[in-house]
Order: structure tokens, then C-alpha cells, then sequence
């Protein structure tokens, strides 16, 4: 019986489960190993010693890094709106045999995981001070120039700035 490949596989399973879009379990797989080079770097981990914890983080980093800003918008077309769905991805997987002999974390790990919104777009917002100083300085500048000159009914300019 001849091997099959990853993306036969993947097929099968959203001709199977059509909740996700393929481009997500290459995704997942590309951040799985993203992952692993990052956290077995410090332990030489597997794919079977990971926790939930470490491999929603790891494919959180893998998504800024990839997609930046637009990380939640393409994970949502992809049909990834939750970590529950990471998790969901991975059972699917590991019941095909993608990852390799494993005993991957319970599914509760990823129901416990981040918000999408907290993880993939609080990063590029623009923080709060930096939001008050400009709107600040622009309202200033708006009322001391209308402080300055006063057009009357006659057409006729008058200056009320204080000097």
C-alpha cells in the first residue's frame, strides 16, 4: 500500500469536515515546526511533548510573523476564528496520522486559550497616549485659532486672541 501525502490527506479531511479551508492545516503544520525550532531550541522537544499552551503560542507567533496586522483576518476566511478550532485542526490531524504517533493535548487546553481580537490585532493598535497627545494637540490648535479671529455680520474681521 503505497504512502499517501499531506495534501491528499488534508483533502480528505475538509472533504470530511468543510469548516476549515486547507490553507489552514498547512498553516498549522508550517506552525507547528515554527514551533518546535523555536521551543526545541531550549528543550529538543517533539510534536508529542507539547503543551496546548505552547503550541497555541507557537502558532500565534508563526500567524504575526507570517500575516502581521491581517493575521485575524486571514485566519477568520480560513474558517480559524478561536483557539478551539486550532485545537479542532489538530484532532483532525492527529486522527490521520499527520503528526506522527502522539498523545496531543486535551482539547480543553484550546478552549482555555486567547482571544483572536487580543492576540492578532490589540498588537497593532495605537496605544492610548499616543492617541490623546495627537487629538489633544489638534483640538488645541483647532480653538486658539477661533479664539484669534471673529468675523462679524458686517463681513468685518475682529481679533479676540487675549495678548
Amino acid at each position: 500500500m503505497r504512502k499517501r501525502d499531506f495534501t491528499s490527506i488534508v483533502e480528505e479531511i475538509v472533504e470530511k469536515d468543510s469548516r476549515y479551508l486547507k490553507e489552514s492545516y498547512y498553516f498549522v503544520r508550517e506552525g507547528l515546526e515554527h514551533t518546535l525550532k523555536t521551543i526545541g531550541k531550549q528543550k529538543h522537544q517533539k510534536i508529542e511533548q507539547l503543551s496546548g499552551k505552547q503550541i497555541l503560542e507557537g502558532l500565534k507567533d508563526y500567524a504575526l510573523k507570517e500575516f502581521g496586522p491581517m493575521s485575524k483576518l486571514v485566519l477568520n476566511e480560513w474558517g480559524v476564528k478561536s483557539c478551539k478550532d486550532f485545537g479542532q485542526m489538530i484532532k483532525n490531524m492527529d486522527l490521520y496520522g499527520l503528526l506522527g504517533k502522539t498523545e496531543m493535548a486535551d482539547m480543553k487546553d484550546f478552549q482555555k486559550g486567547y482571544s483572536f481580537t487580543t492576540a492578532f490585532v490589540k498588537p497593532f493598535l495605537p496605544s492610548r497616549s499616543t492617541v490623546a497627545k495627537k487629538g489633544k494637540g489638534r483640538k488645541d490648535s483647532q480653538s486658539s485659532s477661533k479664539r484669534k479671529k471673529k468675523v462679524d455680520d458686517s463681513g468685518k474681521t475682529h481679533n479676540h486672541s487675549k495678548e
